[in-house]
């Protein structure tokens, strides 16, 4: 059974690779036809492709433009653009953050909310709800890094080192494909190769101790009773990377409300109710400014909310398919 197993995903790997290959193919021939002038079917395709980067090139130069007027948060000020990071950080932030400044940080986070909503289909008001929402804005005005992981997981699997640089819910993600768990196993190896054995140190980092608790009462993580929610429900939400991600919000050691940033543009692939309080609900956690630090894990409601709001559009899609073609290009990875 399990040599069974091994030899299917070797073959589906083996696969995946043939498909890149005649991917790349194809766009280096497309590209060939449109220098030389060729006519083909090709040709037309590229230059659709050069005109959309042409818009999005124009897109982000806006957006750094906008960036530009956005307030230096903390979180820059003190850490990334000094290079104290925290050790409870990943290796890569560090030589990441040197080829940054916030207002490109700014760019990719709206531009990565706005691709995977655009991968969803949704609507111009989805698109705002996500951006509006406290992750967002939390991450945005406090100048962290979490707006990377977004732009990321838009991209993936060339972009793991990016989708990792937060992995408290986007680890998670990669689960929904075997291409993108092999890119992680990949960077894995690549990454202690370069910095050592560096999972030891966030291991030793002392996540949920009582000093950690005293110093981060944002941390709303249900870790390790927690586990015991998220291991049924990363077993439904297999090849769905978004419900992947609301699953293991349950599980992970280490969880502020803002990291669900990158389950916004999911709002998408909901119903409206469901997105609106799931929408809602994210802003909870601000009533801990009335009613104390323990109000910080009304965060918590909003993984249950997202979770069964793409349960039940995953269901509904499921006994509709016609009707999830019309409203949603999200398909399940195997």
């Amino acid at each position: 059974m399990q040599i069974d197993f091994f030899k299917r995903e070797l073959l589906g790997l083996r696969q995946d690779f043939k498909d890149w290959q005649f991917r790349m193919a194809h766009g280096c021939r497309a590209f060939l036809d449109l220098l030389t002038g060729r006519m083909t079917l090709e040709r037309g395709e590229a230059v659709t492709t050069v005109r959309q980067i042409g818009v999005l090139l124009i897109i982000c130069a806006i957006l750094y433009g906008v960036g530009q007027f956005m307030p230096i948060g903390f979180d820059w000020k003190c850490c990334f653009s000094t290079g104290q990071i925290p050790p409870l950080h990943v290796p890569w932030v560090a030589p990441t953050v040197r080829l940054l400044n916030p207002a490109l940080i700014f760019v990719l986070t709206v531009l990565g909310i706005g691709l995977r909503v655009r991968k969803y289909r949704g609507s111009v008001w989805i698109m705002a709800l996500a951006l509006i929402s406290l992750p967002t804005l939390w991450v945005l005005f406090l100048g962290n890094l979490d707006g990377l992981v977004v732009f990321g997981l838009a991209i993936l699997p060339i972009s793991v080192p990016l989708v990792l640089l937060k992995p408290q819910l986007a680890a998670f993600a990669l689960l929904a494909n075997r291409r993108w768990i092999v890119a992680g196993l990949v960077w894995a190896v690549i990454s202690i190769l370069i910095w050592g054995l560096w999972p030891l140190n966030l291991l030793s980092f002392g996540f949920g101790g009582q000093e950690w608790k005293a110093g981060w009462p944002q941390d709303i993580t249900l870790f390790p009773w927690g586990v015991l929610i998220a291991l049924p429900l990363l077993w439904l939400s297999r090849g769905d990377e978004d419900m992947l991600m609301a699953a293991g919000s349950f599980g992970t050691p280490h969880l502020f409300p803002y990291h669900f940033i990158v389950l916004m543009p999911a709002l998408a692939r909901m119903d409206r109710g469901w997105a609106i309080l799931s929408w809602l609900l994210a802003w909870t956690p601000l009533l801990a400014n009335y009613l104390g630090p323990a109000a910080w894990h009304f965060g918590n409601l909003t993984s249950v909310s997202l979770w069964l709001g793409l349960y039940f559009a995953r269901r509904a899609a499921a006994r509709h398919p016609l009707r999830q073609l019309e409203t949603s290009s999200y398909e399940p990875t195997a």
